[in-house]
């Protein structure tokens, strides 16, 4: 029998479970972006363990979405490894120099200590001050970059996809070392017993094609999931923004469980090819839904979304098709989670989806 007004914790666990739920997962993609909730800037959210997770908590205690995590940024690791990260007070940080700037220097790149370099120790303070305040409530992740979007940041990317042509086996050497630097940080993550999940936009094929992702990104993100199900005992999820439909089928085959697909993409062609084997999440519009839409805009979307992939195989969570974006009004974000409230409650309703309310 279904649930009435499960929490977020009850709701997520018995999903892991295959079990029925009140209503769809409803999971925001947040983090920065929403700094103005809290009212501080970006420079300090991101030197600020404590500000991190203080915005994780707070923006729980107003939404009660299915799911928190705390990101690595895009470059979060590649700093660590060397490159230079610029912090500006209100936008997101951006990358100001590549730790690589000669084909030559690849050699003398060192692998990671997670618990000293660059701002990973902050960021997994930030987890735990998070874990310990919220896993009782909400389900708590780590979001990190896959081993290609760290190598782009680490060596820049217009060297990346030049040097993937010239000088590919030195690439596979400048991959070694961001796998193993991954790895090195998934195995304290697990130690906080805590999910994790990826996010990788520069293997996406509006960037590189198939071919170039099977041979540079592939294999190294195989590394990383499967160090991810050795140390959590479970299987990691991956969002690729842009264009990915070419490569669903090998990312799924690599070991993932979830499969977050750009706004670009659609849901029903995603429960086609792969909802028998992963979780779909996905794909209300961040920019021009969320961020620019109205509330008519965000309830249609949103309908839209369940109505396509409600029934897919292996579960579905509905989000936004990307990272929401910043500035955008704390009570855009309410209105795509009531939405999900209304429109996807258990036993999904067709004809309301189907009705212009």
């Amino acid at each position: 029998m279904i649930k009435e007004e499960m929490t977020p914790r009850e709701r997520m666990d018995a999903f892991s479970r295959g079990e029925e739920i009140d209503r769809v997962i409803c999971v925001p993609d947040m983090g920065v972006t929403m700094i103005s909730f809290l009212g501080i800037k970006a420079s300090e959210y991101y030197h600020s363990p404590e500000l991190m997770a203080e915005l994780e908590i707070e923006l729980f205690k107003r939404l009660r979405h299915d799911s928190v995590s705390i990101s690595t940024s895009l470059r979060g690791m590649a700093e660590a490894m060397g490159a230079k990260v610029a912090y500006p007070d209100y936008n997101i940080s951006y990358l100001s120099e590549p730790a690589v700037k000669s084909i030559e220097e690849i050699e003398n790149l060192k692998v990671v200590n997670p618990l000293k370099d660059g701002k990973l120790p902050i960021l997994l303070k930030a987890l735990r001050l998070t874990r310990d305040a919220l896993i009782k409530d909400v389900d708590v992740g780590a979001a990190m970059s896959g081993p290609f979007s760290v190598a782009s940041s680490v060596v820049g990317t217009e060297n990346l996809l030049r040097w993937m042509v010239r000088h590919p086996e030195k690439v596979h050497v400048l991959m070694s070392i961001v796998a193993e630097s991954n790895n090195r940080y998934i195995e304290e993550v697990a130690k906080l017993g805590l999910s994790i999940g990826f996010a990788d936009p520069m293997s996406s094929t509006s960037i590189i094609n198939p071919k170039l992702f099977k041979e540079f990104s592939l294999p190294y993100l195989k590394i990383n999931i499967n160090k991810i199900k050795e140390t959590t005992k479970s299987a990691p999820g991956i969002h690729i923004c842009g264009k990915s439909k070419r490569l669903w089928q090998d990312v799924v085959n690599a070991g993932i469980s979830n499969f977050s697909i750009d706004n670009e993409e659609d849901l029903e062609k995603a429960k086609e090819i792969m909802g028998d084997k992963v979780v779909i999440t996905g794909n209300v519009p961040p920019v021009d839904v969320v961020h620019l839409g109205s509330r008519d805009d965000i309830n249609k979307s949103v309908k839209e979304c369940i109505r396509k992939a409600y029934d897919s195989p292996k579960g579905y969570i509905l989000s936004t098709g990307c990272q929401i974006p910043m500035n955008t009004a704390i009570e855009k974000v309410e209105m795509f989670m009531e939405a999900g409230r209304k429109y996807g409650k258990y036993p999904i309703d067709l004809d309301l989806l189907n009705s212009a309310e």
